[in-house]
């Protein structure tokens, strides 16, 4: 094994330490998602199984069924058209072109990850009131999201099933019919006085999904592109480009979708995309988890 295989190895064994309680002893979580990441690449499956799924991620099956399981939903395999016609795309980047998409069966949860969900990775959050506890979780970085859903034997969306979630494969801008209605679905900037509020207490759409519109935007598996539709393959299509070519995911811009609290309902249509850095963070971003047997699952 080369030196910098060692090395990688060593530096795992630091960064993925659990204490005495089996919680993470880093709250870094782009060096976990790395040295996961690393050790992918570089360590033999042995290695990787005894440092990340039977050393860092154990537990993650109980966890899931603890604190996730109940809320998730099964989606069967579909086929939609992704994207927004051409001729309706005005000064919007990186909707177009349309094109087919055909999603394997997979599951997600019906609402955004709380604080008090995410609480019991990252103690640091639960002291909020308790009034608070039921609020979308925000002020995570993509690798926050990334790292706590492989804790509870997740992953996030992928863009492609994020679309598809919130408009359920049909044509209009968002969820209802028209955005008069918007307010019934969705805290955003007409109602929801600049903060967030409680998972599920709007109106669910139409696959029983809550807050695909609205309080807080949410972060989705993908590296962002403005070209990205135009090459993307049909089948369970996801953008990790940057990932796959070695670069560091701090540079590269992840893909949020869904608007928040702040957003105009323009900001909350279906098929609008917004992209930050990976180690951005806002009061209005958050994230929720999906799980499936897909190819990108990496690292659970």
């Amino acid at each position: 094994m080369s030196t910098r295989c060692d090395d990688i190895i060593d530096d795992a064994r630091r960064i993925l330490a659990l204490d005495r309680l089996g919680m993470p002893c880093s709250n870094d979580a782009q060096a976990i998602f790395s040295s996961m990441d690393a050790l992918r690449q570089s360590a033999g499956p042995e290695v990787f199984d005894e440092l990340v799924t039977r050393g860092f991620l154990a537990g993650a099956a109980e966890r899931y069924e603890t604190y996730i399981a109940a809320d998730m939903r099964a989606v069967p395999a579909v086929r939609y058209t992704m994207g927004t016609p051409a001729e309706e795309m005005q000064h919007f980047c990186g909707e177009w072109p349309r094109h087919d998409v055909e999603l394997s069966p997979f599951a997600v949860s019906a609402y955004a990850v709380t604080n008090s969900v995410y609480a019991t990775f990252d103690s640091r959050r639960g002291n909020m009131p308790s009034d608070e506890r039921s609020h979308p979780i925000a002020d995570v970085t993509w690798f926050d999201a990334a790292v706590f859903a492989l804790w509870v034997g997740c992953r996030l969306p992928t863009e492609a099933e994020w679309e598809y979630l919130c408009g359920a494969g049909g044509q209009a801008p968002w969820c209802c019919a028209d955005v008069r209605d918007l307010a019934s679905y969705a805290w955003y900037s007409a109602n929801a006085d600049d903060r967030t509020h409680s998972v599920g207490t709007r109106l669910p759409n139409s696959l029983d999904m809550y807050d695909m519109h609205g309080n807080v935007w949410e972060w989705c598996a993908d590296d962002y592109s403005d070209t990205y539709y135009a090459s993307a393959p049909r089948r369970d299509p996801l953008n990790d480009h940057a990932a796959a070519n070695g670069t560091a995911p701090a540079n590269t811009h992840k893909v949020s979708r869904g608007g928040g609290f702040y957003a105009l309902a323009e900001m909350c249509r279906t098929r609008y995309r917004l992209h930050d850095p990976g180690n951005y963070y806002a009061h209005d971003l958050g994230f929720r988890l999906a799980r499936g047997p897909q190819r990108y699952e990496r690292m659970s």
